[in-house]
This record gives structure tokens, sequence and C-alpha cells, in this order.
């Protein structure tokens, strides 16, 4: 007979977990900058506690770390725009083409749906014209859309800010709340906490990296010109994960189409991104980013799912570093051992050391011979 289930227990279990998703929900306005907010201070604590070692103060180290943050952004920002520039120069041929395009599917749906041209464009004038009615409404959705991005990322700034100015003040309330736990203990898991932002943070920037590399190399040998941008690109929206790579790869597609004069040329773009989206599902999501933070690769794509349906693109990004935050806190507490061996990877060491101890481990025999 099993003992330690009993109905009352699941039932404790499933309420909590619908107060959780509830919470998550409908304070997602207020979490989502505020958890940003703290994995970016967990991030930058390292490089704060140097700096003061070294006599530096408080509020200066917490500046300086604030300013590498915006430089990060602002050179990606920049990198995007430069190349962009290259891009927009090839928007002559761009047009050229599209018209050919609608030309083209004019012509065949004249000749096999039996719609004449003038019929065509009535229809598509009508269209046009719904259209505009309604992009009043739409200009107003993305103006609020770009207020309410720019409204969070100054919460997400000032709200960096002070956990990295008050870090002690934080550190010591959890500190407080753990009275059964001896404080080195405490402070211990804190320290592993933290790590997850970082180790997070880490997997990302090295899956973007080779997804630059790969998407690179793949359109450079089909003859795709701006190569570097279009994977930079795609490359870049794969911090959405799973999602952003598909829409990253339907991008350079879509480019080689209108300003290609080969349509071989897009349909190899094609190729290479199906076979690099497929390193991406079964090499890189799960174990790159998954491994990063230990989680399993089952529990990594759940976690990105839920996610994404309860506070959209930001959930997807945040909802795998906070899964391995309850991992290092299920870790911690022997009643809740259970849940963190079932969600984590059982592979205790990150799957990018493990790769790169193989790599070692190759070219090492190959000097030996």
């Amino acid at each position: 007979m099993v003992s330690g289930i009993s109905l009352k227990k699941v039932n404790r279990v499933l309420l909590c977990g619908i107060l959780v998703v509830a919470v998550l929900y409908f304070a997602k306005q207020v979490l989502v900058p505020v958890t940003f907010a703290a994995f970016f201070a967990m991030l930058f604590t390292g490089l704060s506690n140097r700096m003061e070692k070294h006599r530096v103060p408080r509020i200066l180290s917490t500046m300086i770390s604030l300013f590498i943050l915006a430089a990060v952004v602002f050179v990606i920002g920049l990198l995007v725009y430069m190349q962009g520039k290259k891009l927009a120069q090839d928007f002559p041929v761009i047009e050229k083409k599209s018209e050919q395009f609608f030309k083209q599917a004019e012509d065949y749906i004249s000749t096999k749906l039996d719609i004449p041209p003038a019929k065509q464009d009535s229809l598509i004038n009508k269209q046009m014209k719904s259209a505009s009615e309604s992009a009043g409404s739409m200009a107003k959705s993305v103006a609020g859309s770009i207020s309410g991005t720019i409204g969070s990322s100054v919460l997400v700034v000032i709200f960096t800010f002070l956990f990295l100015y008050q870090r002690e003040k934080y550190e010591t309330f959890f500190v407080s709340l753990c009275k059964n736990t001896p404080p080195d203990e405490a402070r211990a898991l804190i320290h592993n906490i933290s790590k997850v932002a970082q180790n997070y943070l880490t997997g990302r920037a090295l899956s973007i990296l080779i997804f630059t590399v790969l998407f690179t190399i793949g359109f450079l040998i089909i003859g795709l010109k701006n190569a570097f941008l279009l994977a930079f690109i795609a490359a870049l929206l794969t911090i959405v994960p799973y999602i952003g790579s598909i829409i990253g790869g339907l991008f350079p597609f879509a480019v080689a189409l209108v300003t290609e004069d080969d349509t071989g040329i897009a349909i190899g773009a094609l190729a290479v991104i199906v076979i690099i989206q497929g390193i991406d599902n079964y090499f890189i999501e799960p174990y790159i980013i998954g491994g990063e933070v230990n989680i399993s690769g089952f529990f990594t794509i759940l976690i990105l799912l839920i996610g994404g349906l309860i506070w959209g693109i930001a959930g997807v990004v945040l909802f795998l570093p906070m899964l391995g935050v309850a991992k290092i806190i299920f870790d911690a507490v022997p009643e809740l051992n259970a849940y963190g061996y079932l969600i984590g990877d059982q592979a205790q060491e990150k799957q990018s050391e493990r790769l790169l101890k193989k790599l070692k481990s190759l070219f090492g025999k190959k000097k030996e011979e």
C-alpha cells in the first residue's frame, strides 16, 4: 500500500497550483518587470561585489552594472541598424519582385479560377478599404504596445538598480525567513539561485552564437545575399525559444524569395532553416539552454508552453529560469526533493560543460596520435 498520498494532499497541491497561476496571470503587469529586474540583478551581483572589494562605492558599482547592460542592448540595436541599411538598398528590387509576384498570382487566379483581373482588383480594393478603416485602431494598439514596452523597460531599470543597491537587505530578509536553517546554508542557497540567471543567460548567449554561425555558413553556401544580417536577426529572435526560431527562420526565406532571381536560393534557405531548426529542437534548446539550469528536456518544453499561455513572450523567456530557481528550492527542502528530482536533469553537470569535455578529449586524442 502506498502511504503519504491522500486526496486531501492532492487537493492542496492543485489549489496551490491554481492560486499561483491566477496570481501570475492577473499580476503580470507588475511581476514581469520585477522578474526581469531580479534576474538582471542576480547576473550583475558578482561583478558589483568584485568592484566593491576594490573599494568602488556601492552607488558607482551599481551604475556601472546598469551601464554595461544598456551598452549591450545599444550595441545589438546598432548592429541591427547598420546591417539593416544594407538590406534597405535592396528595397527597389523587393518592390519590383513583389509586383511580379502579384501579377503572376493574378494571372494564375484568372486562368485556373476564371476570375477576371478587374474583379480581382475590385476585391483587393475592398480589402484595402476595410484595412485602412481598421488602421487607426491598429495604430493605437501598436502605439499602446510601444509605450507599454518603454514603461516596462524603465521599471526594469529602476527595479534592477534598487535590487543591486539594497541586495544585503533582501539577503537578510531571506535568511530571517529560514529560521530553522543555518545562515551559511541559507546564503549558499541564495548564491545558487543567483547562479541560475548567469547560467541561463550564458546558455542563451551560446545558443545565439551557435545559430548565427550555423545560419551564416548555410546562407553563404547557398549564395544568399546579406547572409550575416539575416543570420544575426534569425539568431537574435531565438531568445524566444522555439517560436522565435520559427519566425526568425522564415524571415530569411521570405527575403530570399523576393530579392533573389533564382528561386533555388530561397528553397536552399528553407532547407538550411529546417535543418538548423531540427538541431535547435533536439539539441540546442533542451540541452544547451535546459541543461544550463539543470532542467530536463521534457519540462523545458512544458514550462515554455505554460509561460507562453500565462505571460506571452515574456513568459516564454522567463519561466525556464524561474523553474530553475524553483528546482533549487525543491532540492533544499527535504519535503520537496521528489519534485526537484522529477523536473531536474539527472546529470547534474551542465550539458555545455560535457560537450566541451568531449571536444577536448576528442582533439586531445588526435594530438596524441
